[in-house]
């Protein structure tokens, strides 16, 4: 009686990605932000905006996962050695200031410090970081993934990340041009919530990633 192989990918074939990660952290992510809403109804928005928040843990959390799974990809030979160790320091220090506040503390006191923080773009200069390294950071982790999925779920994750960052710049956007219309409600209480799903996007693109096999 035979017996069932199991599957080994072919020659010039990457490894089959590990396709159920990122459904199943994506649904804990959703379920823990509806679970928080609940708990906090019905005054719902302090789970989100308050800065002891739970939605603030989860994002310091989901920050220090990523940088700790980016060293655990290149262990496994899934990442290239350099991209690995960018990707761990820069999401080691993201989760520094999540949960530190760091560029809550340049944008509201950086005015002791320099003359230039007259400017917004000096003010905001660290989110605007943020969006362009980001940028161009993901478009280096893109090269690195094998399927087509996983490129998928990080390019989700960087579009929601930007919405994120747009949410928190709109008011200094709109202080230049008044013209443009009020941010709704809704939307500014649920930045976190964004940051959070961006995160998790991100982090179940790198956890989807499979290692290499000679």
């Amino acid at each position: 009686m035979s017996q069932a192989t199991p599957h080994t990918p072919l020659p010039g074939h990457p490894p089959a990605p590990h396709r159920g990660v990122a459904p199943a952290l994506l649904a804990t992510v959703l379920g823990y932000l509806l679970l928080s809403a609940w708990v906090y109804a019905p005054a719902w928005e302090r789970a989100f905006r308050s800065d002891a928040s739970p939605v603030a843990w989860l994002s310091s959390a989901l920050l220090l996962t990523l940088s700790i799974t980016a060293l655990r990809l290149v262990g496994d030979r899934a990442l290239p050695r350099l991209l690995g160790a960018w990707l761990a320091v820069a999401f080691g220090v993201l989760a520094l200031d999540e949960q530190f506040m760091l560029h809550e503390l340049w944008k509201f006191r950086c005015h002791e410090w320099t003359a230039a923080c007259q400017y917004s773009a000096v003010r905001e200069a660290p989110m605007l970081a943020v969006a362009a390294i980001g940028l161009l950071t993901l478009a280096w982790l893109h090269r690195a993934l094998l399927h087509p999925g996983t490129r998928a779920l990080l390019w989700a994750g960087l579009a929601m990340g930007w919405l994120a960052i747009g949410v928190d710049q709109w008011p200094e956007v709109q202080a230049h041009w008044p013209w443009l219309p009020e941010l709704p409600p809704l939307l500014a209480t649920l930045e976190e919530g964004l940051e959070v799903l961006a995160e998790a996007l991100v982090l179940g693109a790198l956890l989807r990633q499979p290692g290499r096999r000679d």
